[in-house]
């Protein structure tokens, strides 16, 4: 109780900052991956069953940091054989920008922040087989048993936010607006592939369920538009102020993936899910280093709240 009570301090101390404190803001995490089994003819005398094999596939997260203002860049990665072959928490800080991953049984996450002239970071955690099922060599991490359904659940939390944009220059905007100075992106993903043929049951599927937030941040500018004489010339220039705009996107949710096995055998499917973030941010730097790590540490403990208690429900 007391570690949730800290998580949800960190929360609202991360909710609550003013908006110059990061430019560009992102994290996406997918958790609680469950696994419902149905049975679609319970008088054939096959008892429903799956397997789940950590073996097949491969585990991965990659990180990047950059600062070009300040010549200053980190990247770090690890992949391993398996699903879930691994547990890591990394963590890359620079002056003026931060990225975290986090890969364990339970989870995968990715968090990043970034404040100041060119600067930008991009993460991802992968785990699975993602190759098609029409690839003759591609890992099945799924088994099911004859004549069987199988849902397969993922919570998922995405946050993006731009903010904190410069003003746009070189003079005025006609046609085009200004374009976003701030971004951030973040993107989480499931996918089942399985293919078979038994007598006269065939069935082959390839799908990915995605979700992915993108907010940007413009700065302030001026537009103009001419107004005309009856004779059609153009007139007097029409000035408008164009105010700086800002976005903060927020989603959790469920994907969810189907196998089916209507075949008299048992067969098998490749399984795989994925996080990532990317940002970017050309606004002046405002905070010290140690409020990134309060950002993404308070990222983290919302997505370790959300995580326990869909547990507990």
């Amino acid at each position: 109780m007391r570690l949730m009570h800290s998580a949800v301090v960190m929360a609202i101390t991360v909710l609550s900052m003013p908006v110059a404190q990061a430019a560009s803001l992102a994290s996406a995490s997918v958790s609680g991956l469950t696994f419902t089994l149905i049975d679609l003819d319970p008088n054939d005398g096959i008892t429903s069953s799956f397997s789940f094999m950590n073996t097949a596939g491969s585990t991965a997260f990659t990180l990047s940091a950059s600062d070009t203002s300040l010549a200053e860049t980190e990247s770090a990665s690890s992949s391993r054989a398996g699903t879930f072959s691994f547990t890591r928490d990394q963590w890359l800080s620079l002056t003026n920008t931060s990225v975290q991953g986090v890969i364990n049984s339970e989870e995968l996450s990715v968090s990043g922040a970034a404040n100041g002239l060119g600067t930008s970071f991009s993460g991802s955690a992968t785990t699975g087989s993602s190759s098609p099922y029409y690839y003759y060599d591609t890992p099945r991490n799924l088994s099911l048993s004859a004549n069987s359904l199988l849902l397969i659940d993922a919570n998922y939390d995405l946050v993006a936010e731009a903010s904190n944009a410069q003003s746009c220059s070189g003079g005025y905007y006609y046609y085009y607006p200004c374009t976003a100075s701030e971004s951030a992106t973040a993107t989480v993903s499931s996918s089942l592939s399985y293919n078979y043929s038994t007598g006269y049951i065939s069935a082959s599927y390839n799908g990915t369920e995605s979700r992915s937030l993108q907010s940007l941040a413009t700065g302030a500018y001026t537009s103009y538009t001419y107004s005309y004489d009856p004779y059609g010339y153009y007139y007097n220039p029409i000035y408008t102020q164009v105010p700086a705009a800002e976005q903060f996107k927020q989603e959790s949710g469920t994907l969810r993936s189907v196998f089916s096995n209507s075949s008299d055998m048992t067969q098998s499917a490749s399984f795989y899910l994925s996080a990532s973030v990317t940002g970017q941010a050309m606004t002046a730097a405002v905070p010290e280093p140690s409020t990134y790590a309060l950002m993404l540490l308070g990222l983290g403990g919302i997505g370790w709240v959300v995580s326990r208690q869909r547990r507990q429900a």
